[in-house]
């Protein structure tokens, strides 16, 4: 009795180490000052976002099926499953769920039992258009895009999203203005980029002026996984 007993309380002690070590970052220099003494500079902390890529084929089918809505006046519109689950292993559907898997993998060290996608839509959006900072709901949210306007005046790169930049970057932010802490990330709308991150993560778009469209495929989805 006392045996099993104590493999009960190992067992509960190693699940609870597992359900906790995904909140422990780890301690890897992310830059080093050569001086004497050298000094490292670690970045543990925050949310972490993936960045990949998918096929040109997968792009060709979602933009042929976009341009008909684009066409038809949508600005906004939601992908169904036959055209999500097109293509068989180089399908959306297939994409997001392994993009998914390796991104919970590499945050919590543990692969997702079950990713339930909830919901997938497209955003067309032409000059002058702005999407307000705002989360998502679930656990995890993406963006792909699929088309992207076309480059931004110098003048505007000059300036960053809290000057009131044109660019149409996606902005990325978690807290205020910090001393010693980055909480700002801004990255260029690019054709075929993926971009995987907690969906309770602010972010928001910034218009861009000129020519083009920046056309944008956003999901939200859920991950189960062994406590």
């Amino acid at each position: 009795m006392t045996g099993e007993t104590d493999a009960l309380r190992s067992r509960d002690v190693a699940q609870k180490t597992r359900a906790l070590r995904k909140y422990e970052a780890g301690a890897a220099a992310m830059a080093r000052d050569a001086g004497d003494p050298p000094l490292e500079m670690l970045s543990p902390f925050g949310p972490l976002i993936g960045r990949t890529r998918v096929s040109p084929e997968l792009l060709a089918r979602l933009d042929a099926f976009a341009d008909r809505h684009v066409l038809s006046g949508d600005r906004e519109f939601l992908v169904p499953p036959e055209v999500a689950c097109a293509g068989g292993r180089d399908s959306l559907v297939a994409a997001i769920e392994d993009r998914l898997l390796r991104y919970v993998l590499a945050a919590e060290g543990v692969a997702p039992k079950h990713i339930e996608i909830d919901r997938i839509w497209i955003v067309s959006q032409h000059a002058g258009t702005p999407s307000p900072v705002h989360f998502h709901s679930g656990d995890l949210s993406g963006v792909l895009y699929l088309k992207a306007p076309a480059p931004p005046a110098e003048s505007e790169l000059g300036k960053t999203y809290i000057s009131g930049r044109k660019a149409g970057y996606l902005n990325f932010l978690t807290g205020g203005k910090q001393r010693f802490a980055k909480t700002l990330l801004s990255v260029p709308p690019e054709v075929g980029v993926l971009y995987t991150f907690p969906a309770w993560l602010l972010h928001g778009v910034e218009p861009f002026d000129g020519p083009g469209e920046r056309r944008s495929l956003s999901f939200n989805a859920r991950a189960e996984v062994e406590d």
